[in-house]
């Protein structure tokens, strides 16, 4: 039977000090939108577009807020504020509802800083940290040094935040396995979870037409066999491609690699909200973008919020039922645990039983596997290593 799942909210905060030239993510240079876009503008925008979507989410509260960038920690907290008390008066939140924010070291190193975003309420940090090491901050373009990041961990964890993320890169031009190894090291003394992966140059960033020199292919291998084994021996526990964590998942990532629903909101936010139909009562997925630039969606929203939600030409559009399975199983196999068949029905509104042939050839090379009653779809070891391969077949399908 189809049911809604559980609901997250992603805030985009698209400014930052300066682009790293790593970076494809939706963000820009504070600077350049300075006289066109303020932070008070920006966030009356979020607020419209937040009061715009309340139609679609009747009777459901947000089980996550994430507050992501750009760098959120440029963000003033008067508009943070703001934001947030908003929430809480339209009563979106959930109880114990988990509220994440991105902080950038070099903008957030202060004890008192930190102390003010958990009196706001925000009571998980990620922090973009990338490496320890002087050589490799330097070679990524980061605004931060190591002594920054070091003090930002610190102060995080001094102001009370009991979850901490830290987002550490390995792979990194001229790093050598010790190297990479040290930056776990490090980041194990703060971290209660830790994002870990390798860097990948991105057809639209600045490494991606100017390539570093990187590693080889056997010592990315060695960094990422001798990475597993030394996380594991610091007692965390990898429960996704990228994610480890000491403590509870992060709940917000968890509902997307679920296949949970999310409202985006800010400029060139992504978002997927479910509905029931009353009539058929059965599931639709429906799929939204925002606006990329922020003087675009700002311009958008004050124009008319409703039109740039509810239009022809941007409207929540419905996702096609023939591309479910393929966006269901692209996000549910990130993740180190069975899929429940009885889930896939529910979120989709589709039968699993079609996917048994789709799925035919990874059964037989032992890249997932059924519970001997069919209610659950396991992928194994193997399967996680070559998880491109079973997601090609649900896009022949």
């Amino acid at each position: 039977m189809s049911k809604l799942p559980p609901l997250g909210l992603y805030v985009h905060y698209p400014f930052c000090r300066r682009k790293c030239p790593y970076c494809d993510f939706n963000s820009y240079p504070k600077a350049r939108f300075s006289s066109q876009v303020s932070d008070g503008a920006y966030t009356k925008a979020l607020l419209r577009e937040l009061e715009a979507a309340l139609p679609l989410l009747t009777g459901r509260r947000f089980i996550s807020v994430f507050l992501g960038g750009g760098t959120p920690s440029l963000w003033p907290l008067e508009d943070l504020s703001a934001f947030l008390a908003k929430l809480q008066a339209l009563d979106l939140l959930s109880p114990q509802a988990e509220i994440s924010m991105e902080v950038n070291p070099g903008t957030a190193a202060d004890v008192a800083y930190f102390k003010e975003l958990r009196a706001l309420g925000v009571n998980r940090l990620s922090i973009g940290v990338q490496s320890f090491d002087d050589k490799a901050l330097r070679s990524l373009g980061r605004i931060h040094d190591a002594k920054q990041a070091q003090q930002s961990c610190a102060a995080a964890r001094e102001a009370g935040f009991l979850r901490l993320n830290l987002d550490i890169m390995h792979g990194l031009p001229g790093q050598d396995e010790a190297a990479a190894l040290r930056d776990l090291d490090y980041a194990s003394r703060y971290a209660t979870h830790l994002s870990w992966y390798e860097l990948t140059l991105e057809e639209d960033s600045y490494f991606g037409a100017h390539p570093p020199v990187l590693p080889d292919e056997d010592t990315l291998a060695q960094i990422e066999e001798q990475g597993f084994a030394l996380l594991q021996e610091l007692g965390f526990k990898r429960y996704e491609i990228s994610g480890f964590t000491r403590e509870q998942p992060c709940v917000h990532n968890l509902n997307y690699w679920r296949f949970g629903d999310y409202l985006g909101l800010g400029a060139g936010a992504h978002s997927k909200i479910s509905r029931i139909s009353p009539h058929t009562s059965s599931i639709e997925v429906l799929r939204h973008a925002n606006p990329a630039l922020p003087d675009a969606y700002l311009s958008a929203v004050q124009q008319d919020v409703h039109a740039m939600l509810y239009s022809a030409a941007t409207a929540f559009a419905p996702v096609a039922a023939a591309d479910l399975p393929f966006e269901y199983m692209l996000n549910r196999l990130r993740l180190f645990e069975s899929v429940p068949v009885a889930e896939y029905e529910a979120y989709t509104g589709l039968s699993f039983v079609p996917l048994l042939q789709t799925l035919k050839p990874a059964l037989d090379d032992g890249l997932v596997t059924l519970s001997a009653d069919g209610s659950k779809l396991n992928v194994t070891a193997t399967g996680h290593r070559l998880l491109n391969s079973v997601l090609e077949l649900f896009l022949n399908a």
